[in-house]
């Protein structure tokens, strides 16, 4: 005959029961914190090796391409607006005149290119290579603004931050060449940085986030929902019991 347990003894089954509901509970605790230690851990591990390959791409120099002819004819040219030779009749005197006063006044050295747009390789330049090789061929600290004949421009830097041009320079090219000369002697000298940005240790949870925000949820989300699980499983077992 097997003894029952006495009134108000709990029944061994049921003892390990509780015991492996706790166990567990402490068990998931834990593995979820090391889970998140390890977590945080490999993010900045993985934040400072994207940092070492940022800082290889600083040192790391363009080769600039030797100038074209049409370049070439731009760097000759001592003075603050240079124009493609094959463009000079298309600028009036008096506004390439006004913008030249106008760069002179600038803090920071501007200078303007009026230039063929490339549309065929036989130009021998680029779009892009273009304001490169004539502000590198310069060599001055400074902003650089090539603007094109069919209304287009693009602006270039040495040394500093490029900003970016906002001027309406489609229509006449004069006025145009005065309204971006106006507008560059407003730029300022923004430094190129010399070093990849840190990146940000403050968060919304704080030192330590990836634990803290862990500890959180554990706390009033995981634990709430194994408690609720744990009351849901007893009272189906009571039920069919």
């Amino acid at each position: 005959m097997v003894a029952r347990p006495a009134e108000g003894q709990a029944r061994p089954g049921h003892v390990v029961r509780r015991a492996g509901w706790l166990v567990g509970a402490v068990a998931g605790v834990v593995v979820g914190v090391l889970l998140g230690i390890s977590t945080q851990s490999w993010q900045e591990s993985r934040e400072a090796r994207d940092i070492e390959r940022r800082a290889e791409e600083f040192a790391r120099t363009d080769v600039v391409p030797p100038p074209g002819d049409a370049v070439r004819a731009l760097l000759e040219q001592d003075s603050l607006v240079v124009v493609d030779p094959l463009l000079a009749d298309r600028l009036p005197t008096e506004d390439v005149g006004r913008a030249e006063a106008i760069l002179e006044g600038a803090d920071v050295p501007a200078r303007i290119a009026y230039l063929t747009y490339p549309g065929t390789p036989r130009e021998g330049y680029t779009n892009s290579g273009a304001p490169v090789q004539w502000s590198t061929g310069v060599g001055e600290v400074g902003h650089y603004t090539v603007l094109w004949d069919t209304g287009f421009a693009d602006t270039v830097a040495v040394g500093l931050e490029p900003p970016y041009l906002q001027s309406r320079v489609e229509g006449r090219p004069g006025p145009a060449l005065v309204r971006v000369a106006e507008e560059m002697v407003t730029w300022g000298a923004e430094p190129l940085p010399s070093e990849p940005r840190e990146p940000s240790r403050n968060d919304y949870w704080g030192a330590g986030g990836g634990v803290a925000a862990l500890l959180f949820v554990g706390a009033f989300v995981v634990l709430p929902l194994f408690a609720l699980l744990r009351w849901y499983v007893g009272s189906r077992r009571r039920k069919v019991t």
